[in-house]
């Protein structure tokens, strides 16, 4: 059985609006936690910070997903888990080439969109400087590896994504992945994909855009008609229930950053 005190969620957020809607559809009886995305933190600075906070807590199961992840049946992500525990699987989600029609890059990475980590057997080994060192091209993790099923196109030595260098350094540590299956169009749209367990059921379906919600008015229109299929109103969540972590000064730090590195390569 799955002990849901040691499994959490956890939501980089760019809108704060959107995810107070969707955030409803997630999994019941875990905790919620949010990471502020607003000022810059996203990426592989979000998943360190992830670590850093969360390295001493009680969880044994991490699930990564982005508020604009809209749960079917959220009750599957468990059954999902219990798949990898029963599988000695550490790591899954969707690759982030080959499987989706505009994301067309490395398929040895997954897309964060949505994860799922074993985060207690993970951070033993979780090491940020050893992480940065996999961000290039290794030709070892594509040896005696078949990519002739992926649906579209896919580059072996993208670096799209400067996160993907945790999933390499996964690989190389001998993490074990599960790669899940996605459909994508989904219907008339072109840019969502929905996530598929390992025996063929609709976990969510991924809108992607989330932090474009009331910046662009296309996209606007066409997340609001997601959250009416899904039957999301005036639902809010009770943020009593939400575990909200910040980077103080995030911002000015990365900003003085590329400041100085400016102000170096003009001297």
């Amino acid at each position: 059985m799955i002990d849901k005190s040691k499994i959490a969620i956890i939501t980089t957020v760019a809108s704060f609006k959107f995810y107070n809607k969707t955030a409803t559809l997630f999994p019941v009886g875990i905790d919620k936690i949010v990471i502020d995305g607003t000022t810059g933190m996203y990426g592989l600075k979000s998943i360190d910070f992830m670590f850093e906070k969360l390295k001493n807590k009680q969880y044994d199961w991490i699930i990564m997903a982005d508020e604009d992840v809209f749960f079917y049946d959220s009750d599957l992500v468990f059954d999902l888990i219990q798949y990898m525990k029963s599988n000695n699987l550490d790591i899954c989600g969707v690759r982030d080439g080959g499987e989706i029609q505009h994301r067309l890059h490395n398929p040895e990475a997954i897309n964060t969109f949505f994860s799922i980590l074993n985060f207690k057997k993970i951070s033993d080994k979780y090491n940020y400087r050893s992480i940065l060192d996999c961000q290039k091209y290794i030709p070892k993790l594509y040896a005696n590896k078949e990519y002739s099923a992926l649906k579209y196109s896919y580059d072996l030595q993208s670096l799209k994504e400067p996160y993907y260098c945790f999933y390499f350094w996964a690989h190389l540590n001998k993490f074990k992945f599960l790669y899940l299956d996605t459909i994508n169009p989904v219907g008339n749209d072109m840019i969502g994909n929905v996530i598929l367990s390992p025996t063929g059921e609709k976990i969510a379906f991924h809108s992607w855009y989330a932090r474009t919600y009331e910046v662009y008015e296309d996209q606007t229109i066409r997340l609001n008609s997601f959250l009416k299929d899904f039957n999301i109103k005036d639902a809010l969540i009770n943020w009593r229930e939400v575990q909200v972590f910040k980077k103080p000064f995030f911002n000015w730090k990365k900003r003085a950053k590329i400041f100085a590195v400016k102000l170096f390569k003009n001297k």
